[in-house]
This record gives C-alpha cells, sequence and structure tokens, in this order.
C-alpha cells in the first residue's frame, strides 16, 4: 500500500485541543502527521476528512483495503483513549461501534464507522423513547467490569469542576445562574452517587452529540464514551433533557424512560435536577441556537 495520505491538521482543530489540554498540545499535534502515516500503514487504512467535533481527540474518517469505512481516533491522553476501547469491548452490543484495533502505547484506536451515523443533535425530531430505552438497557447490562473503571462519583467531580470555569470566562452568567444554586446541583448529585441501587457500566457522557442513528434494524448507536460505574440513572439525564422545552416534557420523559429501563421516576428526576444548573449554565455561554429553553431548567435547578 502507498504512502496514506494525511488530512491536514487545521488551526480550528488546534484551537479546540489547546482549550482541553493548553499549549503544550502544539508539540504533540507537530508529531501527529508522523504517526498517521505509520499507523495507516500498520493498520492498511487510507485517510479521508477530519471530523470536527469534541477536544479530547483528533478524529479521521477512513477506510480499509476492502473499502469499508472506519474511524481513527487519537488521543493525547493515552490513558484515556485505553479506558474507551476497553469499555466499548466491554458492551458487546450492536449499540456502540466494534473496536477494530487499538494502541495503548500510541494512543490510537480504531473503530467501526456508523452509517448513516447522523448524530441526534443534527436531527430535528427526538428519537422517541422506545429507542432511548433500547440504547439505555443494551448499555447498562454490562455489571461485571468492576475492576477496570472508576466511580461516577470521580466523573460528576470532575464535570462540575470543569463547568465551574465558564463564570471564570463568562461572569454575568452568576446572575443567570447562582453559584449557590450550582453547588446545591453538585452535592445532591454527589448524594445521588453514593446511594446508588445498583452498579452498572455506565457510557458516561450520552449527550445529543455522542448518539448516532444506526439505521432502521441498528436504532441509535453510542460513541465517545467516558465509562465509570454507577446508577443507570446517570445515563438519563441529557436524553431527558434534548428538545424538552417545557417542565412537562421532561417529567414525561423521565417517567417513560424510567418506566423502560427498571429505574425509579423520582430519582431520575432528582438526577435531572442535579444537572440542571450546570445544563443551563452551558447552553446560557453557548454562541449557537438553545436546544432547550433555560426557564424550565431552571425551575428544576432551584429544586435541587
Amino acid at each position: 500500500m502507498a504512502e496514506p495520505h494525511v488530512p491536514a491538521l487545521d488551526n480550528e482543530l488546534r484551537l479546540r485541543l489547546r482549550r482541553r489540554y493548553g499549549n503544550g498540545i502544539d508539540a504533540w499535534l507537530d508529531e501527529l502527521p508522523l504517526v498517521l502515516v505509520a499507523l495507516g500503514d500498520r493498520w492498511a487504512v487510507e485517510y479521508e476528512s477530519l471530523i470536527q467535533q469534541g477536544s479530547m481527540s483528533v478524529v479521521v474518517r477512513c477506510r480499509d483495503r476492502a473499502g469499508r469505512a472506519a474511524v481513527l481516533k487519537v488521543c493525547p491522553d493515552r490513558n484515556r483513549l485505553a479506558t474507551e476501547a476497553r469499555a466499548l469491548r466491554c458492551w458487546r452490543t450492536t449499540h456502540v461501534p466494534s473496536v477494530l484495533a487499538v494502541d495503548e502505547t500510541i494512543g490510537a484506536l480504531l473503530i467501526e464507522a456508523i452509517e448513516p451515523g447522523t448524530p441526534l443533535v443534527e436531527l430535528a425530531a427526538y428519537p422517541g423513547s422506545e429507542r432511548v430505552v433500547n440504547l439505555l438497557t443494551a448499555l447498562h447490562g454490562q455489571t461485571s467490569a468492576r475492576q477496570w473503571f472508576r466511580p461516577v462519583s470521580e466523573h460528576i467531580a470532575y464535570l462540575f469542576e470543569s463547568s465551574r470555569r465558564l463564570y471564570e470566562w463568562r461572569p454575568e452568567l452568576v446572575d443567570l445562574v447562582p453559584p449557590d444554586v450550582y453547588e446545591r446541583g453538585r452535592k445532591l448529585a454527589m448524594r445521588l452517587a453514593d446511594g446508588a441501587p445498583r452498579m452498572v457500566l455506565l457510557h458516561g457522557d450520552l449527550t445529543p452529540v455522542n448518539i448516532l442513528d444506526g439505521g432502521v434494524d441498528r436504532g441509535l448507536v453510542a460513541i465517545d464514551p467516558a465509562p465509570c460505574l454507577g446508577d443507570p440513572a446517570f445515563d438519563v439525564v441529557d436524553l431527558v433533557f434534548w428538545l424538552a422545552h417545557d417542565a412537562a416534557t421532561i417529567e414525561l420523559r423521565a417517567e417513560q424512560i424510567a418506566l423502560g429501563i427498571g429505574a425509579d421516576a423520582d430519582r431520575v428526576l432528582a438526577w435531572c435536577s442535579a444537572f440542571a444548573a450546570m445544563v443551563a449554565l452551558e447552553i446560557a455561554e453557548s454562541s449557537g441556537p438553545p436546544a432547550l429553553q433555560l426557564e424550565p431548567l431552571l425551575a428544576l435547578a432551584s429544586s435541587a
């Protein structure tokens, strides 16, 4: 096979990774083209275009010698990528991509591409509770991987600490989402994590960006996990909030999804209350059109 063409690592990509890792990431990015050439030769793939999303990894569309579509992820946080690969292999379901190859020393992961692969965030309509429940039950069926993954409480601490920086970048957000409301959400989330009725392998970042349309037969497919162990209701939060423009929709979704996954509806709503301030903060900081109204989120946050 000829030396693979490597897509240009443009400034947009550099800016995203700098925000996550700092300016020190530039040296890693400068060396990456040679790494991609070596991986392309070893794994027999030809590169296509960059997938311009996320701030953790460089993600490239590619094809193998048979023309089958795949996705290569290369991440400076090698432990994180190794954990992702381990989780994908643990799940053993078509609701996550298959792992084709992994190199933990480099921090590289080759997975199957999902077709049609449209992210949920780009779809105009909510996928429906039945499809959401099918995804969640497939992911939460794995309960025997305790020795490999951190508890959800550690993940929660990271999420709240990271999102709190938005107050530093946009001080005016203090008036919209008071810090004491945000902190009450953090404390509630920790209490819920400590009192989990059962422990499963969680996706950990089940947002509409990380859920793809796998077609009629396959259903929804989850990508880019931040795997951890904890309460199944934790993974429900973003799927309750997505495109929910009023409190009644939030409550109805929480009840429907809770029933489908065998969880307590009040507990699902409690998790939603815990994260409502964070979600409101992130929506207010975003420059794009809001995916949901702030009013029901703020009301829910105040009940935490």
